[in-house]
Protein backbone atom coordinates (compact mmCIF):
# COMPACT_ATOMS: atom_id res chain seq x y z
CA UNK A 1 0.00 0.00 0.00
CA UNK A 2 1.50 3.07 -0.83
CA UNK A 3 2.07 5.74 1.64
CA UNK A 4 -0.47 8.65 2.23
CA UNK A 5 0.26 11.87 1.50
CA UNK A 6 0.85 14.27 4.06
CA UNK A 7 -1.85 16.24 5.12
CA UNK A 8 -0.33 19.76 6.00
CA UNK A 9 -2.04 21.98 8.63
CA UNK A 10 -1.32 25.89 7.61
CA UNK A 11 -0.48 28.31 10.41
CA UNK A 12 -3.29 31.31 11.03
CA UNK A 13 -1.23 33.66 9.06
CA UNK A 14 -1.54 31.06 6.37
CA UNK A 15 -4.38 29.69 6.19
CA UNK A 16 -7.42 31.37 3.64
CA UNK A 17 -10.48 32.79 5.66
CA UNK A 18 -10.99 36.05 6.94
CA UNK A 19 -9.36 36.42 10.41
CA UNK A 20 -9.63 39.06 12.83
CA UNK A 21 -7.25 40.48 15.09
CA UNK A 22 -3.80 38.94 13.30
CA UNK A 23 -0.18 40.91 13.59
CA UNK A 24 2.27 39.69 11.21
CA UNK A 25 1.69 35.89 11.89
CA UNK A 26 0.62 36.71 15.79
CA UNK A 27 -2.21 36.55 17.05
CA UNK A 28 -4.57 38.91 19.56
CA UNK A 29 -6.71 36.27 21.85
CA UNK A 30 -8.75 38.01 24.73
CA UNK A 31 -11.07 36.76 27.32
CA UNK A 32 -10.31 35.14 30.57
CA UNK A 33 -10.39 31.39 29.63
CA UNK A 34 -8.59 31.85 26.69
CA UNK A 35 -5.84 34.39 27.69
CA UNK A 36 -5.27 31.95 30.72
CA UNK A 37 -5.10 29.01 28.63
CA UNK A 38 -2.30 30.58 26.58
CA UNK A 39 -0.11 32.16 29.08
CA UNK A 40 0.02 28.40 30.57
CA UNK A 41 0.82 27.15 27.16
CA UNK A 42 4.75 27.14 26.92
CA UNK A 43 4.20 26.63 22.72
CA UNK A 44 2.86 30.14 22.59
CA UNK A 45 5.19 33.13 22.55
CA UNK A 46 3.33 36.04 24.54
CA UNK A 47 4.60 38.74 22.57
CA UNK A 48 2.22 41.38 24.52
CA UNK A 49 0.08 40.87 27.39
CA UNK A 50 -2.69 43.83 28.53
CA UNK A 51 -4.64 43.32 31.13
CA UNK A 52 -7.28 46.25 33.17
CA UNK A 53 -5.75 47.10 36.68
CA UNK A 54 -9.35 45.65 38.15
CA UNK A 55 -8.93 42.03 36.26
CA UNK A 56 -5.20 41.64 37.27
CA UNK A 57 -6.31 42.58 40.75
CA UNK A 58 -9.19 39.71 40.48
CA UNK A 59 -6.96 37.08 38.65
CA UNK A 60 -3.79 37.45 40.85
CA UNK A 61 -3.67 33.97 42.51
CA UNK A 62 -4.44 32.63 38.76
CA UNK A 63 -1.43 34.57 37.22
CA UNK A 64 0.88 33.65 39.94
CA UNK A 65 0.20 29.86 39.64
CA UNK A 66 0.63 30.27 35.82
CA UNK A 67 3.85 31.98 36.18
CA UNK A 68 5.22 29.41 38.63
CA UNK A 69 4.42 26.16 36.40
CA UNK A 70 5.49 27.76 33.53
CA UNK A 71 8.68 29.33 35.11
CA UNK A 72 8.31 32.28 32.40
CA UNK A 73 8.29 35.86 33.37
CA UNK A 74 5.44 37.36 31.42
CA UNK A 75 5.36 41.50 32.42
CA UNK A 76 1.96 42.79 32.33
CA UNK A 77 1.42 45.83 30.55
CA UNK A 78 -1.33 47.55 32.23
CA UNK A 79 -3.79 49.57 30.40
CA UNK A 80 -7.42 51.25 30.61
CA UNK A 81 -10.13 49.23 29.11
CA UNK A 82 -10.79 52.01 26.01
CA UNK A 83 -7.14 51.31 25.15
CA UNK A 84 -7.32 47.66 24.96
CA UNK A 85 -10.69 48.20 22.85
CA UNK A 86 -8.33 49.66 20.34
CA UNK A 87 -5.96 46.74 20.55
CA UNK A 88 -8.75 44.13 19.54
CA UNK A 89 -11.56 43.55 16.73
CA UNK A 90 -14.35 45.40 16.80
CA UNK A 91 -16.69 44.58 19.61
CA UNK A 92 -14.69 41.93 21.42
CA UNK A 93 -15.43 40.96 24.43
CA UNK A 94 -12.19 40.74 26.30
CA UNK A 95 -13.29 40.57 29.84
CA UNK A 96 -10.15 43.17 30.80
CA UNK A 97 -7.85 40.80 29.21
CA UNK A 98 -5.72 40.14 26.28
CA UNK A 99 -2.10 38.80 25.28
CA UNK A 100 -0.64 38.99 21.69
CA UNK A 101 0.36 35.29 20.86
CA UNK A 102 1.85 33.63 18.17
CA UNK A 103 0.77 30.95 16.54
CA UNK A 104 0.30 27.60 17.62
CA UNK A 105 3.00 24.69 15.82
CA UNK A 106 1.75 23.15 13.16
CA UNK A 107 -0.46 19.92 13.48
CA UNK A 108 -0.64 17.02 11.18
CA UNK A 109 -2.76 14.41 10.98
CA UNK A 110 0.36 11.96 11.23
CA UNK A 111 1.43 13.13 14.39
CA UNK A 112 -2.40 12.11 15.92
CA UNK A 113 -2.27 9.08 14.06
CA UNK A 114 1.11 8.07 15.28
CA UNK A 115 0.39 9.05 19.15
CA UNK A 116 -2.67 6.01 18.80
CA UNK A 117 -0.80 3.60 17.12
CA UNK A 118 1.97 4.15 19.96
CA UNK A 119 -0.71 3.71 22.48
CA UNK A 120 -2.19 0.45 20.90
CA UNK A 121 1.41 -1.01 20.51
CA UNK A 122 1.28 0.09 24.28
CA UNK A 123 -1.72 -1.86 24.79
CA UNK A 124 -0.41 -4.90 23.13
CA UNK A 125 -1.35 -4.95 19.50
CA UNK A 126 2.37 -5.64 17.90
CA UNK A 127 1.54 -4.15 14.25
CA UNK A 128 -1.00 -3.46 11.68
CA UNK A 129 -1.18 -7.50 10.96
CA UNK A 130 -2.55 -8.17 14.26
CA UNK A 131 -6.21 -8.18 13.70
CA UNK A 132 -6.90 -10.28 16.87
CA UNK A 133 -5.80 -7.03 18.54
CA UNK A 134 -8.87 -5.49 20.25
CA UNK A 135 -8.48 -2.06 21.93
CA UNK A 136 -10.02 -1.19 24.94
CA UNK A 137 -12.31 1.37 25.15
CA UNK A 138 -12.85 4.06 22.64
CA UNK A 139 -10.44 6.42 20.85
CA UNK A 140 -12.63 9.29 19.58
CA UNK A 141 -11.73 12.19 16.33
CA UNK A 142 -14.16 14.54 15.44
CA UNK A 143 -14.40 15.58 11.76
CA UNK A 144 -15.97 18.62 10.41
CA UNK A 145 -16.91 19.20 6.65
CA UNK A 146 -17.27 23.33 6.29
CA UNK A 147 -18.43 24.44 9.74
CA UNK A 148 -17.58 28.29 9.45
CA UNK A 149 -18.93 29.83 12.81
CA UNK A 150 -16.58 30.55 14.77
CA UNK A 151 -18.87 30.05 17.80
CA UNK A 152 -20.15 26.74 16.65
CA UNK A 153 -16.38 25.36 15.88
CA UNK A 154 -14.93 26.95 19.70
CA UNK A 155 -18.28 25.06 21.59
CA UNK A 156 -17.49 21.79 19.91
CA UNK A 157 -13.57 22.14 20.73
CA UNK A 158 -14.86 22.39 23.96
CA UNK A 159 -16.78 19.66 23.94
CA UNK A 160 -13.82 17.99 22.71
CA UNK A 161 -11.52 17.91 24.87
CA UNK A 162 -14.13 17.66 27.94
CA UNK A 163 -15.01 14.37 26.57
CA UNK A 164 -11.45 13.07 25.48
CA UNK A 165 -11.53 13.48 21.99
CA UNK A 166 -7.75 13.16 19.88
CA UNK A 167 -8.31 15.95 17.72
CA UNK A 168 -10.32 18.21 15.40
CA UNK A 169 -10.24 18.10 11.69
CA UNK A 170 -11.06 20.75 9.33
CA UNK A 171 -11.12 21.72 6.49
CA UNK A 172 -8.50 24.72 5.22
CA UNK A 173 -11.30 26.66 3.11
CA UNK A 174 -14.72 27.58 4.07
CA UNK A 175 -13.86 26.48 7.87
CA UNK A 176 -13.91 28.78 11.23
CA UNK A 177 -10.20 29.68 11.52
CA UNK A 178 -8.33 29.77 14.56
CA UNK A 179 -8.60 33.59 15.12
CA UNK A 180 -9.32 35.47 18.53
CA UNK A 181 -12.80 35.00 18.26
CA UNK A 182 -12.79 31.32 18.28
CA UNK A 183 -9.83 30.67 21.20
CA UNK A 184 -12.67 33.04 23.59
CA UNK A 185 -15.75 31.10 22.40
CA UNK A 186 -13.11 27.94 22.73
CA UNK A 187 -12.89 28.95 26.16
CA UNK A 188 -9.22 27.22 26.26
CA UNK A 189 -9.58 24.23 24.68
CA UNK A 190 -7.47 25.79 21.86
CA UNK A 191 -4.23 25.29 23.51
CA UNK A 192 -5.58 21.87 24.61
CA UNK A 193 -6.89 19.91 21.50
CA UNK A 194 -5.12 19.84 18.02
CA UNK A 195 -7.48 21.56 15.29
CA UNK A 196 -6.04 20.26 11.90
CA UNK A 197 -6.80 21.91 8.86
CA UNK A 198 -6.37 19.65 5.67
CA UNK A 199 -6.81 20.79 1.35
CA UNK A 200 -8.88 17.43 1.00
CA UNK A 201 -11.22 15.95 3.46
CA UNK A 202 -11.87 12.78 1.30
CA UNK A 203 -8.34 12.00 1.40
CA UNK A 204 -8.18 12.35 5.27
CA UNK A 205 -11.01 10.18 5.39
CA UNK A 206 -9.49 7.68 3.83
CA UNK A 207 -5.64 8.34 5.63
CA UNK A 208 -7.93 7.99 9.37
CA UNK A 209 -9.83 4.64 7.95
CA UNK A 210 -5.82 3.26 7.22
CA UNK A 211 -5.15 3.96 10.69
CA UNK A 212 -8.26 1.72 12.11
CA UNK A 213 -10.95 4.32 12.47
CA UNK A 214 -14.55 3.84 11.13
CA UNK A 215 -16.19 6.99 10.20
CA UNK A 216 -19.76 7.93 11.39
CA UNK A 217 -21.37 10.95 9.78
CA UNK A 218 -24.26 12.55 11.70
CA UNK A 219 -27.16 12.97 9.56
CA UNK A 220 -30.95 13.03 10.06
CA UNK A 221 -31.59 10.21 7.66
CA UNK A 222 -28.87 8.15 9.54
CA UNK A 223 -30.10 4.20 9.52
CA UNK A 224 -29.42 4.09 13.22
CA UNK A 225 -28.88 5.61 16.66
CA UNK A 226 -25.61 6.93 17.16
CA UNK A 227 -26.13 4.78 20.80
CA UNK A 228 -27.11 1.71 18.95
CA UNK A 229 -24.18 2.15 15.95
CA UNK A 230 -21.36 2.95 17.36
CA UNK A 231 -18.95 -0.51 18.28
CA UNK A 232 -18.00 -1.30 21.91
CA UNK A 233 -14.54 -0.76 21.81
CA UNK A 234 -12.15 0.71 18.53
CA UNK A 235 -11.18 3.83 16.73
CA UNK A 236 -14.19 5.93 15.53
CA UNK A 237 -14.46 9.20 13.87
CA UNK A 238 -17.29 11.16 14.07
CA UNK A 239 -18.08 13.22 11.07
CA UNK A 240 -20.52 16.77 11.16
CA UNK A 241 -21.79 18.82 7.99
CA UNK A 242 -22.54 22.48 8.12
CA UNK A 243 -25.68 23.19 9.60
CA UNK A 244 -28.50 23.81 6.99
CA UNK A 245 -26.85 21.95 4.36
CA UNK A 246 -24.78 19.04 6.68
CA UNK A 247 -22.05 17.10 4.75
CA UNK A 248 -21.54 16.87 1.37
CA UNK A 249 -22.23 14.26 -1.15
CA UNK A 250 -18.74 12.99 -1.41
CA UNK A 251 -17.52 13.15 2.44
CA UNK A 252 -21.27 11.29 2.73
CA UNK A 253 -20.43 8.67 0.81
CA UNK A 254 -17.24 7.62 2.27
CA UNK A 255 -18.41 7.32 5.43
CA UNK A 256 -18.85 3.37 6.68
CA UNK A 257 -22.56 4.34 8.28
CA UNK A 258 -24.63 7.49 8.46
CA UNK A 259 -26.13 7.72 12.00
CA UNK A 260 -28.54 9.98 14.03
CA UNK A 261 -29.84 11.72 17.38
CA UNK A 262 -33.26 10.83 18.15
CA UNK A 263 -35.23 13.82 18.63
CA UNK A 264 -38.71 15.15 19.23
CA UNK A 265 -40.23 15.45 15.92
CA UNK A 266 -41.87 18.18 17.40
CA UNK A 267 -38.60 19.92 18.00
CA UNK A 268 -36.64 19.73 15.22
CA UNK A 269 -32.92 18.98 14.99
CA UNK A 270 -30.02 20.51 17.18
CA UNK A 271 -27.42 23.05 15.82
CA UNK A 272 -23.92 21.61 14.76
CA UNK A 273 -21.86 22.70 18.59
CA UNK A 274 -24.94 20.40 20.32
CA UNK A 275 -25.33 17.55 18.26
CA UNK A 276 -21.54 17.20 18.47
CA UNK A 277 -21.71 17.91 22.01
CA UNK A 278 -24.14 15.15 22.36
CA UNK A 279 -22.02 13.05 19.72
CA UNK A 280 -19.17 13.15 21.79
CA UNK A 281 -20.32 12.25 25.09
CA UNK A 282 -21.91 8.97 23.58
CA UNK A 283 -18.74 7.79 22.26
CA UNK A 284 -16.91 8.63 25.18
CA UNK A 285 -19.51 6.02 26.83
CA UNK A 286 -18.03 3.64 26.12
CA UNK A 287 -14.17 4.54 27.29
Amino acid sequence: MAKPKKLRKKSASQRTGKRDGTVAGNLWLYGIHAVLAALGNPNRTIKRFAITPDTQSKLESELAEIAYETERKIVPDLIGNNDLNELLPPGAVHQGIACLASSLEEVYIEDVLTEVGLADRAAGKKGKEDWEFQQEGRTVILILDQVTDPQNVGAILRSAAAFGAKAVITTDRNSAQPTGSLAKAASGALEKIPYIGVTNLVRAMEQVKEAGFWCYGLAGEGEKPISEALPENGKIALLMGAEGTGMRRLTREHCDMLVNLPTQESFGVLNVSSAAAVALYEASRGK
